[in-house]
């Protein structure tokens, strides 16, 4: 088992009425779990709330954005390298995905910070498996996003 982490770089400005996914993380030859996540967001007032949803991919066309830099978070044994590979900050979201879980956040200082119990974390299979994290803004909302990932392959 291995720990990596990756971020969105800085902090991603979302525009109204559009879906951003802030990352996008491909099992390439070993399955991971989500072993935490998190986003914020900064606004200057309160406003409608931004859906956030955690998706798997089902059909993925072609996504394109930031390659993303995974970072090893440590533990004993880790790897040297990460096989897993992945996006932040989309520029093209994928084709067709399943919504695992889902939250309505207040922009105006909203956070989400969530680790997954054991056993009970979100699988990306090896070989293209996707997980992802996008945002869907309401009209007139626009706020500054970012987000990161812990994964642990296996």
């Amino acid at each position: 088992m291995a720990l990596y982490g990756a971020r969105t770089s800085g902090t991603i400005t979302l525009s109204a009425s559009a879906t951003k996914s802030l990352w996008l993380m491909n099992p390439a030859t070993d399955f991971f779990v989500i072993a935490q996540f998190g986003i914020s967001f900064k606004a200057t007032a309160a406003s409608d709330t931004v859906a956030v949803e955690l998706y798997r991919t089902t059909t993925l066309g072609s996504p394109a954005g930031t390659t993303a830099t995974l970072t090893k978070i440590g533990r004993v044994g880790d790897a040297a390298s990460p096989t897993t590979t992945g996006l932040t900050a989309l520029t093209t979201e994928p084709t067709a995905v399943e919504v695992l879980a889902d939250w309505e956040i207040q922009p105006f200082g909203g956070v989400l910070d969530l680790q997954y119990p054991l056993s009970r974390e979100p699988i990306a299979a090896a070989a293209g498996q996707r997980l992802g994290l996008r945002c869907t803004t309401p009209a007139g909302v626009t706020p500054g996003a970012r987000s990161y990932i812990w994964l642990d392959e296996r």
